[in-house]
């Protein structure tokens, strides 16, 4: 085995930790400090491969490294801080939910695997996902988890909690599909953009700086959507080129 590049490997093993706290926390009932904990998991997460490549420090055990902690952070951590919510709730459809929350697990597991074997290490192949990635899924888990804590506590609103492990079998579904979904840090992040995409992040930036609870969910539930009518609207179009085509 080649020799291991240190500093990657720090990051994705910070990732890993959160994980592991956020799975600690929600077994205690901090369900909002285990949610919080799976948003830092990501921030290791988009540093570890940007610093790997940007380094030319990528390598096949790093990417191994990276999907065994993203099973952890993005996989086990949502599924299980859905499963110990609704069960603090004591929700009337629980094998449901314990179903919805194996469902994303298993999925999670399976998009990381796949990823891993259709995945290059070049700048090129982390520009777009086949599915949705792990850290996005995760992050629509929750950010409707901190979003129900938001609303809860503000207007004392609790319709958000019966929609997450609906969100989270959704997910996870999305998560094996072969649904587009762009990499917002490879893209949004790196090299030059025009002026629009920069005021853009600005006041991203700034909705979060202020209300995050809302800007998160808005985020991630906009962007998981955005796959679903991207490949919509583009079947109509091959749909309609179709019968465009002359008979004869």
């Amino acid at each position: 085995m080649r020799k291991i590049a240190v500093l990657p490997s720090l990051l994705t093993l910070g990732n890993l930790v959160c994980g592991f706290h956020a799975i600690r926390f929600a077994a205690d009932g901090r369900f909002m400090s285990a949610a919080w904990l799976v948003f830092l998991a990501m921030v290791f997460d988009a540093l570890d491969g940007k610093v790997a490549r940007l380094t030319g420090a990528s390598s096949q055990f790093g990417a191994e490294l990276d999907s065994l902690a993203d099973v952890v952070s993005f996989g086990i951590a949502p599924a299980f801080i859905v499963a110990m919510l609704t069960a603090a709730v004591q929700s009337e459809h629980q094998r449901l939910v314990w179903l919805s929350c194996m469902v994303y697990a298993v999925c999670a597991a399976l998009r990381l695997a796949r990823f891993n074997v259709e995945t290059g290490p070049d700048e090129e192949s982390h520009r777009f996902f086949r599915g949705l990635p792990s850290p996005a899924a995760a992050g629509q888990v929750v950010a409707l988890v901190v979003l129900h804590y938001y609303l809860k506590e503000q207007f004392g609103f609790y319709a958000v909690r019966h929609v997450i492990p609906a969100a989270a079998f959704t997910a996870g579904v999305l998560m094996v599909s072969r649904i587009r979904y762009p990499h917002v840090v490879n893209i949004y992040l790196g090299g030059h953009h025009a002026f629009a995409d920069v005021v853009f992040v600005v006041i991203v930036v700034l909705l979060m700086a202020t209300i995050k609870e809302l800007t998160l969910a808005a985020a991630f539930t906009l962007f998981t959507a955005a796959g679903l009518v991207n490949t919509m609207r583009l079947l109509v179009a091959h749909k309609a080129d179709e019968q465009e085509e002359p008979i004869f």
